[in-house]
């Protein structure tokens, strides 16, 4: 649950114009599809019925500091981007900008320590490396498969990256995300011993790519793609980066920092 002070909320109301329900100029197409850049789920099929005031109402209650403040930057950028700020004081509207980047963790406060790598976290690397070595010890591939998503929840969230469960739109199935450096990465989690092909890597990229410009995926593998996969795969533009079960292992083994080697493979891309 996000912290905000009475004012704070305040703020946020009088900033949005939520006062008769709404929020800005949006419709309800465009309301959700602008919330799904936040946090990659349909914020109208988890509050249905309310009113884009009451369902941003009910998310600031609801979600972490990261995804409130992610939410303010873009709502104040989308403002600035289509002038809807010319009737609104430029001295709340910076105020709130302020506010959304320290719950974002961009600048440091007095009350919380910013951590801007998995450095400022304590981290159980042997617990983390026996738990991935226990799930191949489920009986069936499916609860495998979910025992692995569980995992990969567990494993970000232990490095502070903000992590999400799966979950399922009328459309598609997402095994989770998390933040990095402020941005929303959807995850594909494959635990199986047949090999990956490259059809399964671009049902992912196209998941990705239908999701904000910023977004990007991880596709985290049992099985190691082909090369003729990958040479396919990396001929065609993609958001999308590979990590397979054995790096994984390797980075608990090693006491690696995840953080740095996603930003290495997203910098490769």
């Amino acid at each position: 649950m996000a912290i905000l002070s009475f004012q704070e909320k305040q703020l946020i109301e009088r900033v949005f114009g939520m006062g008769g329900g709404y929020v800005l100029n949006f419709t309800n197409r465009e309301f959700e599809e602008f919330m799904k850049d936040v946090v990659s789920y349909s914020i109208y099929q988890k509050y249905p019925g309310l009113s884009k005031a009451k369902m941003l109402r009910r998310f600031i209650e609801e979600e972490s500091d990261t995804y409130v403040g992610k939410m303010i930057i873009l709502l104040v950028n989308y403002m600035r981007e289509n002038l809807l700020d010319k009737n609104i004081s430029q001295e709340d509207i910076n105020k709130l900008y302020e506010l959304g980047k320290i719950k974002l963790g961009k600048v440091p406060t007095n009350h919380k320590a910013q951590k801007s790598d998995d450095k400022a976290y304590i981290i159980d690397f042997e617990y983390l490396k026996k738990a991935l070595l226990d799930i191949d010890k489920k009986q069936t591939q499916q609860q495998k498969g979910y025992a692995f998503e569980s995992y990969l929840k567990e494993l970000f969230d232990a490095f502070g990256m903000d992590a999400k469960p799966s979950y399922r739109t009328t459309n598609d199935q997402i095994d989770g995300s998390f933040l990095l450096n402020g941005n929303t990465v959807l995850i594909e989690a494959k635990y199986r011993t047949k090999e990956i092909t490259k059809d399964d890597l671009l049902l992912f990229s196209n998941k990705v790519k239908a999701k904000s410009p910023f977004t990007k995926g991880v596709f985290i593998t049992l099985s190691k793609p082909s090369d003729k996969t990958l040479d396919y795969f990396y001929d065609k533009s993609s958001r999308i980066i590979l990590f397979t079960v054995e790096e994984l292992y390797l980075l608990c083994e090693n006491k690696g920092s995840l953080i740095s080697i996603l930003n290495k493979k997203f910098r490769y891309l």
